[in-house]
């Protein structure tokens, strides 16, 4: 037996609730029902992320405008050359989306420095030492 057929106004609404799903998050992942339906209705809260970055990656990320449609990007002071010591990038998140800004994070492991929320900051600093370890 053939599961009943959605109407294209069905269909529609649930592309529509994907694409602001994707919107918010980042990646993929669009979490469980519960959360989606949260999410959705505005009654989720979404969590700051926030990461400092060292140069040399100070200039890329900088460049990257477009990343997140929520992003905000502040620069930290010059050095004595003139150039940015570092920069703050700040993005609020739903929890889904962690694990995947995480696997982009890690991509500038020892030129980026999470901050909040605390959790991740843990996640990061546990991450670094275990590469360290591998080494030692």
């Amino acid at each position: 037996m053939l599961p009943p057929q959605r109407t294209l106004e069905v269909q529609s609404q649930s592309l529509k609730n994907a694409h602001q799903l994707l919107q918010n998050g980042w990646g993929l992942y669009l979490g469980e029902p519960e959360e989606q339906q949260a999410e959705l209705a505005r009654t989720l809260k979404l969590q700051t992320v926030k990461v400092r970055f060292f140069s040399p990656v100070t200039e890329f990320i900088r460049e990257g405008e477009r990343r997140h449609p929520q992003q905000k990007i502040k620069t930290g002071p010059k050095n004595e050359t003139g150039k940015i010591e570092y920069l703050d990038y700040l993005v609020p998140l739903p929890r889904r989306s962690f694990n995947e800004f995480m696997l982009w994070a890690y991509r500038y492991m020892n030129h980026a420095m999470v901050l909040s929320p605390p959790e991740l900051a843990e996640q990061h600093r546990q991450a670094a030492r275990k590469l360290v370890a591998r080494w030692d």
